[in-house]
């Protein structure tokens, strides 16, 4: 047992930075998706789920989660710490068994115990590092499956049919490609993007089989075979997928590529300090870790025995190449628009940790892996400390403390209005959820008096007729007390109120996300 202590101590240290302060963060629009997505009944959620633009996959082991440990706050980003912390233990699993290398494994399990980029997803309820644990898993079951395979190919040259060796070698063969088709039903169910590393492993287990072995079209059957199930497995949601598809086409708001799309994404993957694009010191930061990514990638290679650094370097480079032809395909049809995030990315940042370890492990002189090695993780650890001293959780506590504030002050009789979707869905978590206020909060939506005349963008997936407030002189009397939820965030403005609405009070309490700084206002009204 003595030799997993390492791997216990990385464990135990990864766990306790992404508890770390994770709680303070209140929750953002895109996880009260989450958590008021698995409220519905499963078959009304699967309906829900198709008018937006990700699979289901998380949402259905989130749903499982939540029966056992309710729809907390804790058990909602618990949920991502779980898939965080088990990531760590999924890159060490795959480093060892792909390279071969305790030393190599444990320091990429270190590395993504306490890299920033991987520790600010934990404190989202969304479906990044469940994703990311299994894209690791995956690549595992395939290394596995096909080291099997050799075996077996081997073995049966000897001529000596059904020995206890060639049994436990097809065995083990066979639960490997299990693991890899189950593993990557469940990313292609996850998350889109997660497609691109489900092609890069499917390439890189054709190019190893028709590299490794030798014979016929037979040689190719298992690894087609996990192929041909995991495609069929997605045929029940492809008509979704293509209506999806359609509606990100028809409008989406992520904004195009540029020059430093591609450089900041290596820089969250290599570092995850804050940046500002816009600062010509920044600009060659982003230079230098570009062009250090790329050597250290060559040398990676170069350096590297086992055939699985190519599986690495594809699961890095698939996520760009889907994104650049992404770019592509919209410039085609006269678009500017991308679907380029950089927290899309997280999944191929896992192999970027991997290759990073690799390397550094490879590295002859001692003396400076080690350094190295200690360099990087102190400059990890600088860059988390700095990020959570720039967040200021504590100076932010955003819609957390409006929530308290409207439990505390909303009486039966009273309205509360919300000015924006991109706060409605968060409130509403916490006034039914953690801070419920004895009236319904209501949308307005300016005019609007269906729910399907509201966009994807807008969470039309979790709105009904009865959630809006279209025009607010219909939805008062004259006495009533209106509370105004709004903000300038997301690119929204305060509503504009009818004439004899007198203004009481205002409070406004700063927020963390979507960008730290945003202030969600309360605005007490008196309707005259």
């Amino acid at each position: 047992m003595k030799k997993y202590i390492p791997l216990t101590i990385i464990l135990i240290a990864g766990v306790l930075l992404r508890f770390y302060h994770n709680l303070d963060i209140s929750l953002w629009h895109d996880e009260a998706f989450s958590a008021l997505m698995i409220r519905y009944p499963w078959g009304e959620m699967f309906y829900r789920l198709g008018l937006d633009v990700h699979p289901p996959m998380y949402y259905v082991a989130l749903r499982l989660w939540h029966y056992i440990f309710g729809e907390s706050m804790l058990s909602l980003r618990g949920f991502s710490i779980f898939f965080g912390t088990a990531a760590i233990w999924a890159g060490w699993l795959f480093t060892k068994e792909a390279f071969k290398s305790e030393k190599a494994a444990l320091w990429a399990a270190a590395f993504i115990a306490i890299n920033p980029f991987q520790l600010q997803y934990v404190t989202e309820a969304r479906m990044y590092t469940f994703g990311a644990f299994f894209a690791l898993m995956a690549a595992y079951f395939l290394v596995k499956a096909l080291t099997q395979h050799k075996s077996v190919v081997e073995l049966e040259k000897q001529n000596m049919p059904n020995t206890p060796e060639l049994i436990s070698a097809k065995r083990k063969m066979l639960w490997g490609y299990v693991g890899f088709t189950v593993s990557t039903i469940i990313i292609i169910y996850t998350h889109y993007y997660l497609f691109f590393t489900a092609a890069a492993l499917g390439f890189y287990g054709l190019l190893y089989l028709y590299l490794h072995h030798q014979g016929g079209w037979k040689k190719f059957v298992p690894i087609l075979t996990s192929y041909v199930l995991i495609v069929i497995s997605f045929l029940p949601w492809l008509k979704t997928f293509l209506f999806q598809y359609r509606q990100v086409q028809d409008g989406y708001w992520i904004s195009k590529m540029n020059v430093w799309s591609i450089p900041s994404t290596f820089w969250d993957m290599l570092l995850g300090f804050e940046r500002d694009i816009n600062k010509s010191n920044t600009q060659i930061l982003l230079v230098l870790v570009t062009l250090f990514s790329l050597f250290m990638l060559y040398r990676f290679i170069r350096k590297t025995e086992s055939f699985a650094k190519w599986l690495a370097v594809l699961a890095i480079a698939a996520p760009f190449g889907g994104a650049i032809l992404f770019a592509v395909l919209a410039k085609l049809k006269g678009s500017d628009s991308s679907v380029y995030l950089d927290r899309y990315f997280l999944f191929g940042s896992l192999f970027y940790s991997v290759a990073l370890a690799v390397w550094l492990k490879e590295i002859k002189v001692k003396w400076l892996s080690v350094s190295l090695f200690l360099v990087y993780c102190i400059l990890n650890l600088t860059a988390y400390a700095h990020y959570w001293k720039q967040l200021d959780v504590a100076g932010k506590p955003g819609m957390a403390a409006a929530a308290r504030f409207l439990a505390t002050n909303v009486e039966p009789k009273h309205h509360v209005f919300v000015g924006t979707s991109y706060e409605f869905f968060n409130y509403k978590y916490y006034g039914t959820v953690l801070d419920p206020i004895p009236t319904r909060p209501l949308l307005f939506t300016g005019g609007r008096v269906h729910a399907n005349q509201l966009s994807h963008v807008e969470g039309v997936a979790l709105l009904t007729d009865a959630d809006l407030v279209p025009d607010f002189k219909a939805a008062v009397n004259r006495e009533d007390t209106v509370w105004l939820v709004w903000t300038y965030a997301f690119g929204s403005n305060k509503p504009e109120t009818p004439a004899n609405w007198v203004k009481i009070d205002e409070k406004g309490y700063q927020d963390v996300r979507p960008y730290p700084g945003t202030m969600i206002y309360i605005t007490e009204y008196k309707v005259n």
